[in-house]
């Protein structure tokens, strides 16, 4: 481990003197994707026995004690590379002698995370969402494998033969042995929160001031699979000797700032659990948090519409615009009516010579934007039909463009045929509000 942090931060941490100094050493090196893959690297190659049983792609770092280990799982799911940066951050409170605790990094998902890692090699300048399908990974035939966060309820009676019961047995026997718990994720949007946690106290001096509400129970109840699914969030729950579980989205899979957040978020945890004398990076706590309190998913057809719904139609994801100076920048089509009908047309093509005239701006909705009451979020070509929400939230786990996402069926792909608004995903809404936790 002290070869690998040198290698990557270019410092031995074991001559840090104090906390100013770790911070300094630490976080002021931006990890890029490659240093990521080293860490990943370096994970995989090792085990850990727990219970008479070996987890691989797991890794024991060193701390005063090793009773009740404290667990960071990365890559859950293999395109999520940001809480490898947490795995480095535990490292080093080792290799400075400021980890009282052992600590256990481990990679959720090895086998994606191996496929993402290739896959970021070959074309490290493409869109993220080319990546997108390493989130599960990919079989024999390119087929799409099983979300290692959507585990069969029955997981434990299941022979071991394919690579996610066997992951799923063999995390769920780590969760056995451990004291705690932090799952970090990221998102394929800019979403920046605290997907679930055990005790309010554990988010003291969280650097991370968003927090989902019911998100694990939301999903659990609206996953499409055979069977009935669990996320690993809702299995370790059982587990009572799990003093603390946390789950966070460190912000978009690629950003440079994911690691960073995975890190801070982290120490900031480590430090209220008393795993580490090095302080949070966040020093302005005053126990305020957002809170966003998920919905059940809703679909297209929850949307309110008029009666002029085409069966040909095709509906997209938009907003209202009449002119290219309010056209959002991630916005690159347009929707234009002429003579009744309503058609797309490009940025490029109505700036030279314009269809009709410019309705809407055809426009994927991030994650946990906010979106007002009877505001148009989608609208049918070529009828124009608009969709509209019933009432205002945030959204998350929206629905996605089947142009960046087409391999994955969960996202929710727009366009939507008309005949289908039923059955596809528009979000899960959430209902936002202040919220004081008392620590």
């Amino acid at each position: 481990m002290t070869a690998l942090l040198r290698d990557i931060f270019n410092h031995d941490f074991s001559a840090i003197p104090d906390t100013a100094a770790f911070h300094a050493r630490f976080f002021a090196k931006t990890l890029t994707i490659m240093d990521l893959k080293k860490i990943s690297d370096a994970v995989a190659a090792h085990s850990v026995t727990l219970g008479n049983k070996i987890i691989p792609a797991a890794i024991r770092i060193k701390g005063k004690s090793d009773t009740a280990p404290f667990a960071i799982l990365a890559q859950l799911h293999g395109n999520e590379p940001a809480g490898l940066a947490a795995i480095a951050l535990a490292m080093a409170l080792s290799d400075a002698g400021k980890l009282e605790r052992d600590v256990i990094g481990v990679i959720g998902n090895p086998l994606a995370a191996r496929q993402y890692f290739e896959a970021y090699a070959k074309d490290p300048h493409a869109r993220q969402e080319t990546r997108d399908a390493y989130r599960c990974g990919l079989g024999l035939g390119g087929t799409l494998l099983p979300d290692m966060n959507r585990i069969p309820v029955d997981f434990m009676t299941r022979p071991p033969s394919d690579h996610h019961t066997k992951r799923a047995q063999e995390l769920y026997t780590l969760g056995q042995h451990l004291g705690g718990i932090v799952d970090i994720h990221s998102a394929r949007g800019n979403m920046l929160c605290i997907t679930d946690h055990k005790h309010d106290h554990d988010l003291k001096d969280s650097p991370i001031r968003s927090v989902l509400i019911g998100i694990a129970e939301a999903i659990s109840a609206n996953a499409s699979a055979v069977v009935a699914v669990q996320t690993l969030k809702t299995i370790f729950g059982t587990l009572f000797d799990l003093e603390s579980q946390t789950g966070i989205e460190a912000g978009r899979h690629e950003a440079p700032d994911a690691p960073y957040n995975a890190a801070a978020f982290t120490l900031s945890l480590l430090h209220t659990l008393g795993i580490t004398e090095v302080t949070p990076i966040y020093k302005k706590e005053n126990g305020i948090f957002e809170c966003y309190e998920v919905k059940p998913r809703i679909t297209y057809a929850d949307l309110e519409y008029d009666t002029t719904l085409h069966a040909d139609d095709s509906i997209y994801m938009a907003k209202t615009c009449h002119a290219l100076a309010s056209v959002p920048a991630r916005s690159d089509t347009v929707i234009v009516k002429k003579n009744g009908t309503y058609a797309l047309q490009s940025i490029a093509g109505f700036t030279y010579k314009p269809a009709g005239n410019m309705e809407f701006a055809v426009y994927q909705y991030d994650e946990m934007e906010a979106i007002e009451k009877a505001q148009v979020v989608a609208v049918a070509i070529p009828s124009g039909t608009a969709f509209r929400t019933a009432s205002a939230f945030s959204g998350i786990f929206l629905s996605k463009s089947a142009a960046l996402y087409d391999k994955d069926p969960a996202v929710g792909p727009w366009p939507v045929a008309a005949g289908n608004i039923s059955n596809v995903k528009f979000c899960y809404p959430c209902i936002v509000s202040a919220k004081k936790f008392d620590f």
